[in-house]
């Protein structure tokens, strides 16, 4: 199972950034002072499971390490570009030196990597998986489809992380706590209203309601009319999609168009005034060079 996730690894990053991959490629291979090595700044994983660590730390004080960090120079100390687990776990262990290869990689490159990386992570959060997907979307103009392609899941599985990213922060913070699971966060999708939205997720952890309950609550809470929305916002033609990922490479953010028939709207998100500037002024621009 580990040969085939590296392998996998390896294959989606030649395919963005050819020679950046944990096995492959020319590198220059050392010990080095374990102090030297600082993180990587573009490591989108924020939570370590200390058990995990502490398990890996015992492994590595009695056989070393077995696979070397990879790295890059920064100035006269070096920079982890993979393999953050395993320095965690080296520092834990107590080692002062560790193998290493070094390899040449700019900031693009290290992000894709460790974007990469961690999503194929089984133990990775579904809302930490999100942001990643939202990077690489953003950062390297990659559709869904080109994602799942990379960490070898589908394109509707891509979709569902990203959209989970809908929800407000409150419930995200219940997603990242592991008080409520993806399946959860979905069912939470359903409704419109973001208060309602909160309210509803805090009593689904107070309840214990499993995804199955929380299901029903929202279509309770829905109604008909609701109902009916939710059937339309599913109604996904190729074209709609075609038309969606087309203005996600130019927007480079997610953008989703809603109805059916002649009739519907689009939803462009964003996720921080400085974006919601950037992206108002591509739209002003594209208005300026179509009235010329």
């Amino acid at each position: 199972m580990t040969r085939r996730k590296r392998k996998a690894l390896g294959k989606g990053m030649d395919e963005i950034f050819p020679g950046i991959t944990e096995d492959g490629g020319a590198g220059t291979s050392m010990e080095v002072d374990i102090g030297r090595i600082e993180p990587n700044p573009f490591q989108p994983r924020k939570e370590w499971d200390a058990d995990d660590i502490g398990s890996l730390a015992r492994s590595i004080a009695s056989q070393g390490i077995l696979q070397p960090l990879v790295v890059r120079r920064s100035g006269r100390d070096f920079q982890l570009i993979a393999g953050e687990r395993r320095l965690r776990a080296a520092m834990e262990a107590g080692l002062e030196r560790v193998p290493v290869i070094v390899r040449d990689a700019d900031d693009q490159q290290m992000l894709a990597l460790a974007l990469v990386e961690n999503i194929q992570r089984r133990d990775l959060g579904p809302v930490e998986k999100a942001e990643a997907f939202r990077r690489l979307s953003s950062e390297f103009g990659l559709t869904q489809e080109e994602m799942g392609e990379k960490v070898g899941m589908s394109r509707s599985t891509v979709a569902n992380f990203q959209r989970l990213l809908e929800l407000p922060d409150k419930v995200l913070d219940l997603l990242r706590g592991g008080s409520l699971t993806m399946g959860h966060g979905r069912a939470l999708l359903g409704l419109d209203d973001s208060s309602r939205t909160v309210r509803l997720a805090a009593a689904a952890v107070r309840k214990s309601m499993s995804v199955r309950q929380l299901e029903e609550r929202v279509r309770e809470l829905n109604g008909p009319a609701g109902r009916k929305r939710s059937r339309e916002s599913l109604a996904e033609t190729p074209e709609t999609r075609h038309l969606q990922e087309s203005l996600q490479r130019i927007l480079k953010t997610r953008v989703r168009i809603r109805g059916r028939g002649a009739s519907g709207r689009i939803e462009i998100s964003y996720h921080s005034l400085d974006e919601l500037d950037r992206l108002l002024a591509l739209i002003k621009a594209a208005g300026s060079s179509g009235s010329k």
